[in-house]
């Protein structure tokens, strides 16, 4: 079967491994918090102590650092089941971004001491948190991909299936996907490092292609042949 250009090939391990380790943790009586926060809100800033493992279990959450003043550079966007933060076991760190809610969010923090405690007591603890780990790098370096052409319409055309496999949803009778997310030219902007007027620029011209589609703010990836050409600089 040919493989979907598309949807996510490691959302369910993800999940998977975000629960067991969670009922691990439960089951071992660590103290685990869990908390609901507004879009807007933020986690933690840039900055303050690295204390706990943070994971997302509902909504959508970004990492962002801000540059040159008022703008942003969005660094990732979190679905359910990512984990966040940046937690040393040796020493005191720092976060390195602002997290902070897009939607409603309920987010799960493990204080860094239990996780310390937890590791030390049951290694399937500590296998848990290197997959989730090598996951989040793996995301890490496709965003990264995005950011090495030079030409917007080459970083978008890279960025718009990652999108797609992290919230994408399947249409009904149809190859096409919906990225289930309101994104603004100025959010996708943030993301590959470019002005909102380019990233105009390049959308207006992939619709006029019949690549994608967007109404109210949401993209649907049409043509995964044409993105795919379109992505080699």
């Amino acid at each position: 079967m040919e493989a979907d250009p598309f949807l996510p090939d490691y959302r369910d391990l993800q999940e998977r491994e975000c629960r067991e380790l969670l009922d691990i943790l439960d089951g071992m009586g660590i103290a685990t918090a869990t908390r609901t926060y507004r879009p807007g809100d933020a986690v933690y800033r840039e900055g303050e102590y690295g204390d706990a493992l943070y994971v997302l279990v509902s909504g959508v959450l970004k990492l962002f650092r801000p540059y040159s003043g008022t703008k942003e550079a969005t660094l990732r966007l979190l679905r359910p089941w990512d984990i966040f933060g940046h937690l040393a076991f040796e020493g005191e760190t720092k976060q390195r971004a602002y997290a902070e809610a897009v939607t409603e969010c309920r987010v799960t923090k493990v204080p860094k001491v239990f996780v310390e405690r937890a590791v030390r007591q049951e290694p399937r603890v500590a296998f848990k948190i290197m997959t989730l780990l090598e996951l989040r790098l793996v995301q890490y370096e496709e965003l990264v991909k995005c950011l090495l052409p030079r030409e917007t319409e080459v970083r978008l055309a890279n960025l718009l299936p990652i999108l797609a496999r992290k919230f994408g949803e399947r249409n009904d009778g149809s190859r096409s996907v919906t990225i289930d997310l309101r994104l603004t030219h100025q959010d996708l902007a943030a993301m590959v490092a470019s002005t909102r007027e380019s990233v105009t620029k390049v959308l207006n011209d992939m619709r006029a292609r019949d690549v994608i589609e967007i109404e109210t703010g949401r993209i649907t990836l049409k043509n995964s042949r044409a993105l795919t050409e379109l992505s080699r600089p």
